[in-house]
């Protein structure tokens, strides 16, 4: 319950107000369709930033030192950083006010989430889970308002990547922070054209 309630869209973390590069992406004509938007979000959480979260997410919880540090060491571009503080401020937040939890407000995401986690005793795996399952959720609305695709077709995407996202997970369980890296190349090029794209919908 906790879970759900954490990544839901009605949780005040303003998820909405952020594309990930993925808004440059579309104007760009990368991503065109319900494949190109599944090919994009896959590469995303098998080789890209879906997958360093995670990796983040589940040192957080066990504790590592200095994994926010190194987390926000390791974003790409200024948008980068700043979609991934600005939602552990707002994350951590609305945790500490509605759970009585006390983290810091200058956590990078999935590091507040991993904290958040640990000290609610959640088991660490259906975290990382639904921490994927949200951030694939919220790139696909992105597809759906402004390629612009059908709610079916994002509903489609989200099955197949549910898929990905489980295997995801399994090779998460048993990987560390030694296993971080990205060849998502062309979505961190997206997010740092996203900085000058005007006009825009998206922070980022």
């Amino acid at each position: 319950m906790v879970l759900q309630a954490w990544f839901s869209p009605a949780f005040p973390t303003g998820a909405f107000s952020y594309s990930h590069g993925l808004e440059a992406a579309i104007q760009h004509g990368l991503v065109s369709d319900k494949d190109s938007l599944t090919r994009w979000i896959s590469c995303l959480l098998t080789s890209g930033s879906g997958w360093n979260d995670g990796l983040f997410l589940k040192a957080a919880y066990e504790g590592i030192s200095d994994v926010n540090s190194l987390c926000l060491a390791l974003c790409s571009s200024r948008e980068r950083y700043q979609e991934t503080i600005e939602l552990g401020k707002s994350f951590s937040r609305a945790v500490n006010g509605s759970y009585g939890t006390e983290l810091a407000l200058g956590l990078a995401y999935p590091v507040a989430v991993g904290m958040a986690a640990r000290r609610r005793k959640i088991d660490i795996k259906l975290t990382t889970q639904s921490y994927l399952q949200a951030f694939a959720a919220s790139l696909i609305s992105v597809g759906v308002r402004i390629i612009p695709i059908g709610q079916q077709a994002g509903q489609d995407c989200l099955v197949t990547l549910c898929r990905i996202i489980e295997q995801v997970n399994n090779k998460l369980d048993v990987a560390g922070l030694e296993q971080l890296g990205s060849a998502s190349f062309m979505s961190e090029i997206m997010s740092m054209m996203h900085e000058k794209s005007n006009p825009r919908i998206y922070r980022t």
